[in-house]
């Protein structure tokens, strides 16, 4: 017993020694020992309730037709899954609060939820004659987009299906098939994902008058045999696509040399012409939520981003938060 505790402890040892061997390119910035563990940090679930209000992510459409997320707090009551969609039909208030961000709501004016039913993950949801009341293939897309967005925000649904009156449906005004149920897919794609790309989300900045900004996801394709956060970064840094009102506040030419995560830091290493930043807090800041909310869409326990060049941390305005917002965007 004696000898296979002692081989026991040897082998312990062995492992102890192989695996504070492996080297960590940031060790010396961080100043502690070589150990790449992450804290999984409690943000709070958006189930809980305070002062009567939920918060919420509701998903509305920009004038290019592309889907943004939005947090807001909604009253709680029973059936807070349909309050939810109430909450993206078209009415004059709703109509005039997003216009000033440049968003709209995704269901048309009259649109009414008659019935949603829930059973092993799939909700169908029953609206009325309403619901076809949009005038392209944009907003047919955004819908479906949206409406599968927000219901499965929702712990207890996977899928989604759509029923007009009491009936399933084939197809919508446009043609898109919809009588099987919709998961969670390529939420804004940019483009065709090939055979041998996978995809991933990244987050890019919009805004209609300047001041009021919101950062929207995108899925890209990257040539990887799986998404991770390097290949997420180089498809970030790419550049937003053309032609939908979208841009970057990372400078050109920039690429990733290394990154680094411990404790819910995302430690990123980019080539010089990070430093090209402009001098400008708000600039800067936007720089970090797309980097940032781009490495959550991976793993989301990453909760700060600090950015290096040549290992060392590159000097940012007093003022910019390294922090990440739990939402991408608040209502």
């Amino acid at each position: 017993m004696k000898t296979y505790k002692w081989k026991l402890f040897a082998l312990v040892l062995c492992m102890l020694v192989l695996l504070t061997a492996c080297g960590n390119p940031f060790s010396i910035l961080l100043g502690e020992e070589d150990t790449d563990v992450s804290i999984i940090v409690d943000q709070g679930s958006m189930d809980s309730q305070e002062d009567g209000m939920r918060q919420t992510i509701l998903y509305y459409r920009d004038q290019s037709g592309l889907v943004v997320p939005m947090m807001k707090n909604i009253p709680w009551e029973e059936g807070i899954a349909k309050s939810a969609l109430r909450h993206l039909v078209d009415d004059p208030m709703t109509r005039e609060d997003l216009a000033i961000i440049g968003l709209e709501p995704v269901l048309p004016e009259g649109t009414e939820i008659l019935g949603m039913s829930i059973n092993d993950g799939l909700c169908k949801v029953d609206f009325n004659e309403g619901l076809y009341a949009y005038e392209n293939d944009l907003q047919e897309t955004a819908i479906i987009t949206s409406v599968v967005y927000t219901l499965t925000e929702f712990p207890a649904i996977d899928k989604v299906q759509f029923m007009v009156n009491g009936e399933e449906i084939n197809r919508l005004k446009f043609g898109t098939a919809v009588n099987l149920p919709f998961e969670r897919e390529n939420i804004n794609l940019a483009q065709e994902i090939t055979d041998n790309a996978v995809p991933v989300v990244v987050y890019y900045k919009g805004t209609v008058n300047g001041e009021d900004e919101y950062f929207v996801p995108v899925t890209k394709g990257v040539n990887a045999l799986s998404a991770d956060i390097k290949s997420a970064l180089v498809a970030l840094l790419e550049g937003a696509p053309e032609g939908l009102g979208l841009f970057s506040e990372i400078p050109e030419g920039v690429a990733v040399n290394n990154v680094y995560i411990k404790d819910g830091i995302a430690y990123i290493d980019f080539t010089e012409e990070i430093k090209r930043i402009p001098d400008n807090e708000k600039l800067q800041q936007s720089m970090i939520y797309e980097i940032g909310l781009t490495l959550k869409e991976i793993e989301p326990t990453i909760t700060q981003v600090r950015i290096l060049s040549g290992g060392e941390e590159i000097q940012l305005g007093s003022n910019v938060q390294l922090n990440l917002p739990v939402f991408s965007n608040v209502y």
